[in-house]
């Protein structure tokens, strides 16, 4: 009996070691994939996951409120605030007044602000938009493909991406504007 539970105890032990390391070869294979992730990343004191790239940006294409399709590539020259975001989202929402006093700061300079909402209604999103009077640019990620591509999985996600499409930093979590300014002063270097 007891030869039966150690046999027992190992193949279980094997079938778990194996599903690990087939799990963490996948992640790493798409992550490797998208290119949003960088094994020389740094956390910052402020206590929100704050990560140091230096890669290509993947570039997109989606409908704002307004209707108009914005590519990424469509803003080369300048530099992006990438901003993932859900209006049911409660740290999300508490982010934008931050997000529109940072607009309305640089609105006239070469930083641009693109938030993209992840998975609601065109309708839904332009009532939240509206009744807050939010005036940076919002767009419609529907069914999610964008958010995938950049393996969004918590927002608030932020991506600061210099003049040349190069993902600077990657901010997860809410900032506030101090936060904010602080990783658009890493576009300059």
């Amino acid at each position: 009996m007891k030869k039966i539970i150690i046999l027992i105890a190992v193949a279980l032990l094997g079938v778990s070691i194996f599903t690990v390391r087939a799990y963490n070869l996948s992640v790493s294979k798409v992550k490797s994939s998208t290119g949003i992730t960088n094994k020389n990343s740094t956390s910052q004191s402020n206590g929100l996951n704050s990560n140091i790239f230096k890669i290509k940006a993947i570039n997109f294409k989606l409908k704002g409120l307004d209707g108009i399709e914005l590519s990424l590539s469509d803003l080369k020259g300048k530099k992006v605030f990438l901003n993932f975001w859900a209006t049911w989202c409660p740290p999300c929402k508490a982010e934008m007044p931050e997000i529109e006093k940072l607009y309305e700061e640089t609105k006239d300079s070469d930083l641009v602000i693109v938030a993209i909402e992840i998975g609601e209604p065109l309708a839904a999103v332009k009532s939240f938009i509206n009744s807050n009077k939010y005036n940076f640019k919002v767009l419609l990620d529907s069914d999610q493909s964008i958010s995938s591509q950049y393996n969004i999985v918590s927002i608030p996600t932020s991506f600061f991406i210099d003049a040349d499409g190069i993902i600077v930093s990657k901010q997860i979590g809410e900032m506030n504007i101090d936060q904010m300014k602080e990783n658009i002063n890493k576009l300059n270097k």
